[in-house]
């Protein structure tokens, strides 16, 4: 089976883009679980289908974009005779922003915001018809920047806020998986050693060391959750050879 792929960028200057795509794409079916009566079955291929538009800009110092979407993809669930098949559909339908720039000089900053309405459609049952995607949130945020620290070369400092919203970890949204915010912060040196650039990196993930279910998923009735990495230091030495 071909897949196409189609594209077309518009230009309206030098710092304003438009765009729109349509891609179709090929996956691997999903595996019948053990609880199904053809446990192990491998079902047919998947073909996903996706439309996007959107508006790029590039100002040299800003840039930002904005982009509407639309995906679909079949989906999978056990039946009432505990036959796992393919039927239906999850549709994603959603906008997303991006920002990135120089606030001022050594301040940069980099952003993104996507909503997301993601539906089960046509699966054959009233329970799970029209009711939230496993695992999807409607709302998915990030804030980031990077200090350059006066009087010290080579010095930056940087932080990022990261939002998911609530989540659902059943296909008949009964069980709601509360949404969590984590804060990154780091630190980065640059330095000469022997004529070489060396980059001195530090970093902790979950400053606060919240307690959060990073994502849930699974087949339909029978999800998984995965909980969210405790507070944790990593240091790194990168040399340019």
């Amino acid at each position: 089976r071909t897949s196409p792929l189609l594209a077309a960028v518009y230009k309206l200057d030098k710092s304003l883009s438009l765009y729109g795509n349509y891609v179709e794409g090929l996956s691997q079916g999903a595996t019948a679980p053990s609880t199904a009566a053809n446990r192990g079955e491998m079902l047919s291929p998947y073909v996903a289908k996706q439309k996007e538009v959107g508006v790029k800009f590039d100002g040299g110092r800003f840039g930002g974009s904005v982009a509407l979407f639309s995906t679909t993809k079949p989906r999978a669930y056990v039946g009432s005779d505990n036959i796992f098949r393919s039927n239906g559909k999850d549709r994603h339908q959603g906008i997303e922003l991006a920002v990135q720039g120089e606030a001022t000089k050594g301040l940069r900053l980099l952003g993104g915001l996507t909503w997301l309405e993601a539906k089960q459609l046509n699966t054959g049952t009233a329970s799970t018809d029209g009711r939230r995607v496993i695992g999807v949130p409607k709302l998915q945020a990030n804030i980031g920047a990077e200090w350059d620290v006066p009087g010290v070369n080579g010095l930056a400092l940087d932080g990022r806020l990261v939002h998911t919203g609530s989540v659902y970890a059943n296909a008949t949204n009964t069980i709601s998986v509360p949404g969590w915010n984590r804060l990154d912060v780091g630190v980065r040196y640059l330095t000469e050693v022997q004529g070489r650039l060396v980059t001195l990196r530090a970093r902790v993930d979950n400053l606060t060391n919240r307690n959060y279910w990073a994502s849930s998923g699974g087949y339909p009735g029978a999800g998984y959750l995965v909980v969210g990495a405790p507070r944790t230091l990593s240091v790194s030495v990168g040399v340019d050879f």
